[in-house]
């Protein structure tokens, strides 16, 4: 059951976020592109995120919510990422400056993880984007009062995502009449997790693709511990 509740919750995540923590790494490792090259990119993610969610026919304000946070966490990336004359021009116009008209994700990002978290019935995969922006690095408010508070909303969200899905795939269990059979195999019982791919494909730059690829599959499997 835990298999099966892991993989639950990887279903939630959208592809779209692949391209985004592929980006995210290639910034980490410092190699991006052109300024103009990194702007365009992250646009075309930002288009590809959205045009996803409406496809899941998501309301307008979740699609917000998601999107606000794919700009943080690139914002963040790239102004720790860009050097010179680059970072200061992206300090200037920050993605979600573009996007949105604010410069304050380091707090707003937080206030509405915290205002989703507490809703009777939160919107299960945008609280697996929230979980993927923070696993891949997206400190904001945090950078100044240490990662221990960080380490704590992690915590509640894998809660409340494994808690839900959890219930969904019992449900779902009790409306079959045939049996499901899970492979027990050892690698089946430990998944791997998201945050392990992204530290792995920092360390080994050739095989970024690979590692974001398998990140994607296994997505927020971790949260089932």
């Amino acid at each position: 059951m835990r298999f099966a509740t892991a993989k639950r919750v990887g279903d939630l995540l959208p592809v779209a976020l692949r391209d985004t923590a592929e980006t995210v790494v290639a910034l980490r490792e410092f190699r991006p592109s052109s300024l103009k090259g990194l702007r365009e990119r992250c646009d075309a993610q930002i288009a590809h995120l959205r045009e996803e969610l409406q496809q899941r026919g998501q309301p307008r304000d979740v699609i917000d919510d998601a999107l606000y946070a794919q700009c943080a966490l690139l914002d963040e990336a790239a102004l720790k990422g860009l050097r010179g004359e680059a970072r200061d021009a992206w300090e200037r116009e920050p993605l979600q400056v573009r996007a949105f008209g604010r410069n304050d994700a380091g707090e707003e990002l937080l206030r509405r993880i915290g205002q989703r978290l507490r809703e009777a019935k939160p919107v299960l995969p945008l609280l697996a984007i929230f979980a993927a922006v923070l696993r891949l690095g997206f400190m904001g408010r945090f950078a100044a009062t240490g990662d221990g508070a960080r380490a704590k909303l992690v915590s509640e969200i894998d809660e409340r995502l494994t808690r839900a899905t959890a219930d969904r795939t019992d449900r779902s269990a009790a409306d079959t009449s045939s049996p499901i059979v899970v492979n027990p195999s050892p690698w089946r019982r430990r998944p791997v997790s998201p945050l392990a791919w992204v530290l792995l494909a920092c360390i080994a730059a050739g095989l970024v693709w690979f590692a974001i690829d398998r990140w994607l599959l296994s997505s927020i499997a971790g949260m089932a511990h």
